[in-house]
């Protein structure tokens, strides 16, 4: 049996990507019969059809799905192994796939790209932004080969978490908001006025809801739902929303405005921001160097990253004894 004869592998997600033979035919450079040749050797060795032929095109079968979610693993994993053996030949390049959560996204990641090209101009990066729900089965796929954020680590033996530094969780609101004078803020304040929430699989979205349950209040209702950092910021200025987003979430200053973190001990949350890798892949060394980037610019930048912790902000770490401003 050739199962993982790469050319086969090849063709295979040629087609499963584009769902077409003859487009399949024209990216490999190989003809039409050979392509559908190659198809039908590595179904007969599996004993499965792996694509039904429509006049659409084809379709991956159920066999075909699974047997693409191995493939590209493997297609990553000789991606690195070749990149792997031209550094170890002294070619300084590579490239690697990271996906970051929207805190990420926002700070640590520019830094540490910026450092990545001062210490390893030759790596290419790839960065997609994304929640947890959608970076890490692409992780488990093989689509990226980094996930980056501030969710908690996933209880899963096929990968590994570790930790890189913390961020923290609070209420949010715009500078004109009635609560940012306060200095200090009670839940009940806070159901007062509508909220813009990220989606419920966001962890601290949830922290949000059983934060007020436990003390016999109603979670809040969200006028608006989005998974996009930005809108949600954005969102925030002149407006009466609330919102519940990671400080390093918010950029550093590039606007003459600001957002508010309130000052809302309940609901001040120390989180941990990890990376999470596959427990069997081999890490490639772009994606060793663009750890040991993002590890730099931390122990470098140390409390700068933390936005409590600005010179013209309280030093004290949440839970906060005064509002605090935070640069969007």
């Amino acid at each position: 049996m050739e199962l993982l004869d790469s050319r086969r592998l090849r063709h295979f997600l040629a087609v499963y990507d584009l769902r077409s033979i003859g487009q399949a035919a024209d990216k490999l450079y190989v003809t039409q019969p050979a392509l559908s040749k190659s198809i039908r050797l590595l179904e007969q060795d599996l004993k499965v059809k792996l694509f039904d032929r429509t006049p659409l095109g084809v379709v991956p079968t159920v066999f075909g799905e699974v047997l693409a979610q191995h493939a590209k693993v493997i297609r990553s994993e000789m991606r690195h192994a070749e990149l792997e053996i031209s550094n170890l030949l002294g070619a300084v390049k590579g490239h690697v796939t990271v996906g970051v959560g929207p805190s990420i996204a926002a700070n640590l990641m520019p830094a540490a790209t910026q450092q990545l090209r001062q210490s390893r101009p030759g790596i290419h990066l790839t960065v997609t932004e994304g929640l947890v729900d959608q970076l890490i089965p692409a992780l488990r796929r093989g689509e990226i080969d980094l996930a980056i954020g501030g969710w908690p680590r996933v209880a899963d033996s096929d990968l590994t978490a570790e930790a890189l530094t913390h961020d923290y969780v609070c209420v949010v609101c715009g500078p004109s908001h009635p609560l940012a004078k306060r200095d200090s803020v009670e839940l009940g304040d806070l159901l007062e006025f509508p909220w813009a929430l990220p989606p419920e699989s966001q962890r601290w979205r949830q922290l949000l809801g059983e934060t007020f349950l436990a003390r016999g209040l109603p979670a809040p209702a969200p006028t608006v739902v989005s998974n996009s950092a930005v809108y949600l910021r954005t969102a925030l200025f002149e407006s009466n929303f609330l919102s519940y987003l990671p400080l390093q979430s918010l950029p550093t200053p590039v606007r003459s405005m600001n957002l508010v973190a309130l000052p809302c001990e309940a609901l001040t949350r120390r989180i941990e921001v990890t990376v999470t890798y596959r427990e069997r892949a081999v890490l490639s060394p772009a994606a060793h160097a663009i750890l040991a980037a993002i590890r730099e610019v931390i122990s470098r930048t140390g409390a700068a990253f933390d936005p409590l912790a600005s010179k013209d902000r309280p030093k004290a770490t949440p839970p906060v004894s005064a509002k605090t401003r935070v640069s969007a």
